[in-house]
């Protein structure tokens, strides 16, 4: 309704007054419906980033001598899954983490195969949280199955396996990280290097280029102590199993270091193997533990191969070597609850808060992703170069990652809540 000025001498009062009336008429008659607050794109961005999802432990399957296998369902709301209690009350009263308790359940978010999910849960008085690899393919975990896979060799991979059963309420938090193919910064023939669990994005990426999702060659070459210790069945991906699977640019070769055996390639991942498979369109991608990253990069650089070509899983920071482990009061602010325990110089800060039950935020554990973004209001601090992925401003405002962070004196820091 467009108003119209006029030339006549009090016309334009005449003309607003009408208007008036016309607006009073218009919203007399239109109808009480709610206003759309949600747009399609708000749909698809709550779908793409939906935060953290409960889920719950559908299964459980050793698939060698140290790994399990966990199979996921969206959790549904209400449907009394089993959690672990426990956890340390604030200084201040309250606790962030019931606010994670209302996380519904739901579908899992699309990913893409080489990614990563953090899980969280209580476990008796810790809070902890660790990211894992999904081995599952994008179109499984769409239609509701997200599976990982489980090395036993830390506090929260023996509780997975050993003490939480089926049933058990998990947070998810949505998929991370950068390491997956991407047609632009990669070639088209990866040469996949790992060892251990460090095989797990590449069992999700072979079964995307199975079910078509993923479109690009993969050579695995996966180094195992014995038969016993690979964690997956080769012939599911280029056996009669794998059906069009093995006609789509899919080859493994399983070296064994300590024994010999008809099928497998027998020594350490050297530069003579590494040659056999690697051609002009070629990139690498390498995931495992950090000896095998230092002694693989000495073979590519003794073949020559380009670095910039060459990309690695970055492994979660651990505790660090010190002459003398000191013990230093931390306090915690989360929002207006306060929280007050004690962290080492060895560990992270991260540890330290998991320990005490605090519900930190964190997702990639070695400095890179940012996600546990917080502020250091007094303080001294540690922090290794080599882990040390923070902007000039944050430096400059004393901004820390506490999953890549040690304390060197009293500290206290303000920390993000964990709100699903």
């Amino acid at each position: 309704m467009a108003f119209k000025r006029s030339n006549v001498p009090g016309e334009d009062i005449k003309l607003a007054m009408g208007m008036t009336a016309e607006r009073r008429r218009l919203i007399d008659e239109t109808p009480a419906a709610p206003l759309v607050y949600e747009y399609g794109v708000n749909r698809l961005a709550k779908a793409l980033h939906p935060g953290f999802v409960k889920a719950v432990i559908a299964e459980k399957t050793p698939c060698s001598a140290d790994c399990v296998k966990i199979g996921l369902v969206p959790a549904a709301s209400g449907s009394g899954a089993k959690t672990a209690g426990g956890g340390i009350e604030p200084a201040g009263g309250g606790d962030p983490a019931r606010e994670g308790e209302s996380a519904c359940g739901g579908e899992f978010p699309y990913f893409r195969a080489g990614q990563f999910i953090t899980l969280s849960c209580r476990a008796g008085e810790s809070f902890l949280s660790r990211p894992y690899s999904i081995i599952s393919s994008p179109k499984e975990a769409l239609a509701g199955s997200l599976e990982i896979m489980v090395q036993r060799k830390g506090i929260f991979s023996t509780f997975l396996i050993d003490e939480a059963p089926a049933g058990t309420e998990l947070w998810v938090g949505e998929p991370s990280g950068d390491f997956h193919h991407d047609s632009i910064r990669d070639r088209n023939h990866i040469l996949a290097i790992a060892g251990g669990s460090g095989v797990t994005p590449f069992l999700s990426m072979m079964k995307a280029i199975r079910e078509g999702s993923e479109d690009f060659r993969l050579t695995l070459v996966y180094g195992a102590r014995t038969k016993a210790h690979i964690p997956f069945d080769p012939e599911d991906f280029i056996g009669e199993a794998a059906g069009k699977g093995a006609e789509k640019g899919v080859n493994i070769v399983v070296v064994l270091s300590e024994e010999e055996a008809e099928g497998f390639r027998h020594g350490f991942i050297t530069a003579d193997l590494l040659k056999e498979y690697i051609d002009d369109d070629t990139s690498v991608f390498m995931c495992g533990p950090d000896a095998m990253y230092r002694f693989v990069q000495d073979e590519l650089n003794s073949l020559g191969f380009d670095s910039s070509k060459i990309r690695q899983e970055r492994n979660s920071v651990g505790d660090r070597k010190v002459s003398e482990i000191k013990l230093y009061k931390l306090t915690v602010h989360i929002r207006d609850v306060v929280y007050e325990l004690e962290a080492s110089n060895n560990e992270t800060l991260i540890t330290a808060l998991e320990r005490a039950g605090i519900p930190a935020v964190v997702r990639c554990r070695n400095g890179s992703c940012g996600f546990c973004h917080s502020r250091v209001v007094d303080g001294e601090y540690f922090i290794d170069s080599k882990d040390d992925f923070r902007r000039a401003a944050d430096k400059k405002f004393n901004y820390i990652h506490p999953c890549s962070t040690y304390p060197e004196s009293d500290m206290e820091i303000d920390i993000p809540i964990m709100n699903p």
